[in-house]
């Protein structure tokens, strides 16, 4: 078995399962390590590569992250970022098809956003990619992105899984709405996965319907499901279920960073302040230590989705983090968000509630009152409902909080005690999982440095100076 890391014995059981199939559903729980084995399929397959779509951003962790850790053969790695119209994107795409011409032991991987599947560039490029290879492999990370058989993208997905050679579907939590969810990811692996020719066909032998009339318009409502046991054995054959709980062999724990787009507004804000930090430090401006923190600060506010000015106004940017966080939150029963600035608190606690109501939601800030944080950790700790903690560096120390087994940083703190303290939170005693703990980083920025940094149990505060110019930069 080629491999750059051993594989875990449940790891190595699910390789072993995927041997000889065309088409299989890897419905792993984070942390489990899905990537890791499908590119172990993928390297000890007899195919030239792989086209991977994911959410936004979850594509480059592809290029950045899993590849170079997993894949021990040669490898060329095309990473989308958008239409090639440039002259230097163009020739990258023209290196990976040469490429495909003239290193046929090579591995090849094709690596686009989901989203881009919906333009006409995306799909073209993606499609003349499939044509040039030949024998591949079709990989959808977070299938659930793929759940609405009437979403374009959807159509898109499954029109080039037809001329792929072996498909994968990879989630965590393949149900998110209910078990309607799963058509299409089924109808992305095979046409004949399933015996049901048409969603409405599906619909009709596992949703129970209800007609509903409202304002002169009659409607059927969905309102329960049916013959779940049937569903559960007609994708038996083609799927692998894990959760951390069953897999003893993990290790305590698992860290897992998520890259995140930045908007063309973050992007234009982050490179303008950028430019002004850097003719300050080198006119001499920066001297002092707050002085150096204040500037990396605003940096680190744009990329986490918003800015403040001189003045104390805090202006809000459009970003990707929030739509991060919400696919995490699909995939798990309960998590902790911990967050470095009070506005990152309010953009997820709208989004989450917005997503799964007021109730699923609570708080711990250095604002709260003692009482307010002590309902706060009691009814995440107790009531199934409420199934985001979501805090600053306040709740960093003292906090049990292993009702949940998974944490996202959705912007991390400078300070490395704050980093090391709030990961035991969850991994206290009492906890019966092995835990996960993911990180959302916008890619080469100061967001990507001070996680750099804390890993290497950096204190920046301390060498923030020393080390400013490769930061900005």
């Amino acid at each position: 078995m080629i491999t750059k890391l051993k594989p875990m014995a449940h790891q190595q059981q699910v390789f072993d399962w995927a041997q000889g199939r065309d088409y299989g559903a890897l419905f792993c729980e984070m942390g489990t390590g899905k990537t890791k084995i499908v590119l172990d399929i993928i390297q000890n397959d007899a195919t030239n590569g792989a086209l991977v779509t994911a959410p936004n951003g979850l594509h480059r962790n592809w290029d950045k992250i899993e590849i170079p850790k997993h894949v021990a053969k040669e490898s060329h790695v095309y990473c989308w970022k958008g239409n090639p119209t440039t002259n230097t994107a163009k020739k990258l795409l023209e290196r990976l098809f040469l490429s495909i011409e003239d290193t046929p032991n090579v591995l090849h991987f094709f690596l686009i956003n989901v989203e881009a599947l919906r333009t006409e560039a995306g799909f073209k490029w993606a499609k003349r990619f499939q044509a040039a290879i030949g024998n591949h492999h079709f990989v959808v990370d977070e299938s659930t992105c793929i759940k609405n058989p009437k979403a374009q993208v959807t159509k898109k997905v499954i029109e080039l899984a037809r001329d792929a050679n072996r498909r994968w579907a990879l989630n965590g939590t393949p149900i998110t709405q209910g078990p309607l969810d799963l058509y299409s990811q089924c109808k992305f692996l095979s046409s004949e996965s399933i015996p049901y020719k048409s969603f409405t066909a599906f619909k009709n032998t596992f949703a129970q319907e209800q007609l509903m009339t409202m304002q002169n318009r009659s409607f059927r409502k969905i309102v329960g499901y049916k013959n779940i046991d049937r569903l559960t054995r007609e994708i038996d054959p083609f799927s692998v279920h894990l959760q951390k709980k069953d897999c003893l062999d993990l290790p305590e724990k698992t860290f897992q960073t998520r890259y995140v787009e930045m908007t063309k507004q973050q992007e234009d804000a982050y490179r303008d302040m950028k430019n002004l930090c850097l003719a300050q430090l080198e006119s001499g401006e920066i001297s002092s230590v707050t002085m150096a923190l204040t500037k990396l600060l605003r940096l680190h506010q744009i990329t986490t989705g918003f800015f403040t000015s001189d003045e104390g106004v805090v202006t809000a940017l459009p970003n990707h983090r929030t739509e991060a966080l919400l696919d995490i939150a699909e995939q798990s029963r309960k998590l902790v968000i911990f967050c470095a600035y009070r506005e990152n608190v309010e953009q997820a606690t709208r989004a989450l509630a917005k997503a799964h109501g007021d109730k699923c939601v609570v708080t711990f800030t250095g604002g709260d009152s003692g009482d307010e944080r002590t309902s706060a950790v009691q009814r995440f700790q107790e009531d199934d409902e409420c199934r985001f903690f979501i805090g600053t560096s306040a709740a960093a120390k003292g906090l049990t909080l292993h009702a949940a087994s998974t944490m996202v940083y959705f912007s991390c703190n400078y300070s490395l005690e704050v980093r090391l303290q709030s990961q035991d939170r969850i991994h206290r005693i009492g906890q019966k999982n092995a835990c996960t703990y993911i990180d959302l980083v916008a890619y080469g920025t100061v967001d990507q440095a001070i996680l750099e940094a804390l890993k290497n149990k950096k204190e920046i505060a301390k060498s923030v100076l020393d080390d400013l110019t490769p930061l900005f930069k």
